[in-house]
């Protein structure tokens, strides 16, 4: 999955996970449809902080969709492909999804504070990938995550890079 964040990539920062725990921020964010009946699929991945002396406020992870994605036309856009993001340990239900817009962003809680890092939680977030009927098959690679977030010193009330 491409993930797009702060610049500095030798800085020891969040992690994103897949399922089984395992980096995937260099692959792509990968969704697959039956085109042809459309339909939505689900992916659990984490937000983890991998470095003991930063902790992180003010998280925000949105989706980005490269391309054909355009959503002045209302939720779906003039595609109808949809992308959602909800925290959560537990698989959303139909009703919570429901009350998610696509392409909206999600505040994930503050990772660690100003008395220790936490290096240990893994922050659970669904995404869901809808497609509309009538799509030809394909697999999609053109989602990538936006994440944002204030990095600060543990013991500390200093920012650092956002």
């Amino acid at each position: 999955m491409a993930l797009i964040g702060p610049d500095n990539q030798n800085e020891v920062r969040l992690q994103i996970l897949n399922a089984d725990y395992e980096s995937f921020e260099n692959d792509p964010l990968r969704s697959f449809h039956n085109g042809h009946t459309g339909g939505s699929h689900e992916q659990l991945l984490f937000v983890r902080n991998q470095n003991p002396s930063k902790y992180y406020t003010n998280i925000v992870l949105s989706p980005v969709v490269i391309g054909v994605y355009d959503d002045t036309e209302g939720e779906f856009g003039t595609s109808g492909w949809g992308i959602k993001l909800l925290y959560g340990k537990r698989r959303p239900t139909e009703a919570e999804w429901d009350m998610v817009k696509s392409g909206a962003g999600i505040k994930i809680p503050n990772i660690g504070s100003s008395e220790a890092a936490d290096t240990f939680t893994n922050h659970p977030v669904w995404v869901r990938i809808f497609c509309p009927g009538g799509e030809p098959a394909q697999i999609r690679e053109n989602m990538q995550l936006h994440i944002t977030y204030y990095t600060k010193e543990v013991d500390s009330d200093q920012p650092g890079q956002a």
